[in-house]
């Protein structure tokens, strides 16, 4: 059996200077400190937070088989959060700089919950594409993480070099058929 060994700082408090309600005292007042602090945090953090992704996916099975470009948007903080549509960047000089996506109707995620809209159904993503995001109730715009765009855009040079048809200039997309 294995005696416990009591800290020489805890010795010190035991000894007879300190009375054993100041030390009760102080491991209280520690304690509440730590619990406030925690509750603050809590509180500070508790909102909803939005995470984008974005794939390439097939959903038809007659050919030709085209990839359609479907972003994810799931909440992943604790409050629900009212989604208003999705954008696509492009790098600064580029003409027009934005590209919407406003979700037909505005969704409101709970916690946990996701929806997946459909951007393109040709697979098409604009040339000088910089940044994917969704933007809420509030005007807050939630990035997809750089690495998986980066990844997303590997993804669509390596389609588009196998399907020369699906690479369209901006101004194609942007023109509203006659």
């Amino acid at each position: 059996m294995a005696l416990a060994t009591i800290p020489f700082w805890l010795e010190k408090l035991t000894s007879s200077d300190v009375s054993s309600s100041d030390v009760a005292a102080w491991w209280g007042a520690i304690v509440a400190t730590i619990a406030l602090g925690w509750h603050i945090l809590r509180d500070v953090r508790s909102k909803g937070r939005l995470k984008v992704e974005a794939i390439f996916q097939v959903s038809s099975n007659e050919p030709p088989l085209l990839p359609e470009l479907t972003v994810q948007v799931t909440n992943v903080g604790s409050k629900p959060i009212l989604v208003q549509g999705i954008a696509i960047e492009r790098k600064k000089g580029s003409t027009p700089g934005y590209r919407f996506f406003p979700c037909q109707i505005p969704k409101v995620l709970a916690r946990g919950e996701f929806f997946l809209q459909v951007l393109d159904r040709n697979g098409w993503l604009p040339v000088a594409a910089e940044r994917l995001y969704a933007w809420d109730s509030s005007g807050k715009h939630w990035y997809m993480a750089r690495k998986k765009f980066r990844h997303l855009l590997d993804q669509h040079r390596r389609l588009s070099a196998l399907d020369p048809r699906k690479t369209k200039t901006f101004g194609d997309i942007t023109r509203r058929p006659a």
